[in-house]
């Protein structure tokens, strides 16, 4: 059975064995405590994380001073803060674990080197980018177009781990509503809630 890593990338593309295990020869595999910040705001992100076990929170704090989690991955998917690992500028957001985590890291000029030598890995990371682009172009209109209940709905369907593993304090944050308005549209549509 492949590594989690390769499997997750063939759902994307094909990858021949000896890229894939040259890719995978890339990555160490670093275990993170619950609250360990895996990127700090305002140091460059010089690594990209892929989720083996737990759920991390990436979020930044607004003009008050506020923390906004913009978002929520787990299991199987990749995180770092694009922008400033493409452009080795200062990152606006922050990455923490909300579980104990383990996660596969490569650096950036790990990455660099793949992408040079693997063509497969090339075109996986061209997907994993128009992914990206498409997932901010439907938060986006998600958030200034959908109203709490339906946003609230979509996760349901979309990720309903998540609000069995993630405290509502950070769900409200990233569907942009109070707490108390996403406990009472929980109460409306019966779903269980992690304190």
């Amino acid at each position: 059975m492949p590594h989690p890593l390769i499997a997750t990338i063939r759902n994307y593309t094909s990858f021949p064995d000896d890229e894939a295990y040259f890719f995978l020869s890339l990555f160490s595999e670093k275990a993170y405590k619950k609250g360990a910040v895996l990127l700090e705001e305002g140091r460059v992100a010089n690594e990209v994380f892929f989720i083996m076990k737990g759920v991390v929170r990436q979020y930044f704090l607004n003009e008050e001073g506020q923390e906004r989690t913009c978002n929520l991955s787990m299991e199987h998917e990749f995180i770092t803060d694009l922008e400033s690992f493409s452009r080795k500028s200062r990152s606006a957001s922050s990455i923490a674990a909300l579980e104990p985590t383990t996660c596969m890291v490569i650096t950036c000029a790990d990455l660099v080197k793949a992408l040079t030598a693997s063509p497969a890995t090339a075109e996986f990371f061209r997907i994993v980018m128009e992914n990206v682009a498409a997932e901010n172009i439907r938060r986006t209109k998600a958030l200034l177009s959908l109203s709490p209940e339906k946003q609230f709905s979509d996760l349901v369907r979309d990720k309903p781990e998540l609000l069995q593993r993630v405290p509502q304090r950070y769900i409200a944050q990233y569907l942009g509503i109070a707490p108390e308005s996403l406990s009472r549209i929980r109460k409306r549509m019966m779903v269980p809630q992690k304190s």
